[in-house]
């Protein structure tokens, strides 16, 4: 999946406009996905699926499979939040509960309260993701970091940014290999070999990925780093008037039914 990203980043329809114009504009929708409430997130959701699998044209079988597993780790946090349990339960318990069971000398219920909590907090972890995905799949790490550059970011996060990008590439593609070198020798076919192969895993792959830093830390340097990360962005780019101008007016549209959320509901 690093590779896709990576690859469609360099390669959607968007690639030709202005990666200030598209970081601004993800910025804005973000901010109005952690602020407003759950009708708006969710056509912020939608507007940004528009804008990533139709004006983008990135495959929608790679955007599911992102928000898939995105979903599967908020999924696991769900019980934590709907879920609750008491020694006692008193009567407003009692009429929040949507069921409930005797456990452990007390009462496990799920809560209608936190049930609203929980689908609230996947709306707004849902429109806040694909604003995410939007300018993981439309703006690369190097363009990202030289339109963060202009605008005053702090270098030395610029620089860390970059080197944890790096890194991640380095971790996949390392278990990559380990991996496919343990299923070639038949390492997974019992449960023993399965949990002996997991273990030589873990330690092939601490130890390899800190040999590969290395290597890059010895190869920057011998280059002539000089303690700061210079960009050279040899594409045109070109500021889109038509797609600032559906920006802008999606963003009024959103704030506008905010406040009219907020008045009459």
């Amino acid at each position: 999946m690093h590779i896709h990203l990576d690859t469609l980043a360099y390669s959607n329809r968007l690639r030709h406009l202005l990666p200030s114009q598209k970081l601004w504009f993800a910025l804005i929708v973000l901010l109005l996905a952690l602020v407003t409430h759950y009708p708006v997130q969710i056509i912020i959701f939608g507007w940004m699926s528009v804008w990533i699998t139709i004006y983008a044209g990135i495959p929608r079988q790679i955007y599911g499979a992102m928000l898939l597993g995105v979903s599967v780790f908020l999924v696991t946090s769900l019980p934590a939040i709907a879920i609750e349990y008491a020694n006692n339960i008193s009567s407003e318990m009692q009429s929040d509960a949507l069921w409930q069971m005797q456990v452990w000398g007390g009462q496990i219920y799920l809560s209608h309260r936190g049930s609203v909590r929980a689908l609230e907090l996947i709306i707004r972890s849902w429109a806040s993701t694909s604003v995410l995905f939007f300018i993981v799949l439309t703006i690369p790490a190097i363009d990202l970091a030289a339109t963060c550059a202009k605008i005053g970011c702090p270098p030395i996060l610029i620089e860390l940014s970059l080197l944890i990008y790096r890194c991640i590439f380095l971790l996949a593609n390392t278990a990559q290999t380990i991996v496919t070198a343990q299923v070639s020798r038949g390492g997974y076919r019992t449960q023993k070999l399965r949990m002996n192969s997991l273990n030589l895993l873990v330690r092939q792959l601490i130890q390899r990925t800190v040999s590969r830093y290395r290597q890059l830390s010895l190869g920057v340097m011998a280059r002539g780093f000089d303690r700061e990360f210079r960009f050279w962005q040899p594409q045109c780019y070109q500021y889109s008037q038509r797609y600032a101008s559906e920006s802008i007016v999606g963003c009024v549209v959103l704030i506008i039914g905010e406040i009219l959320y907020r008045i009459y509901v």
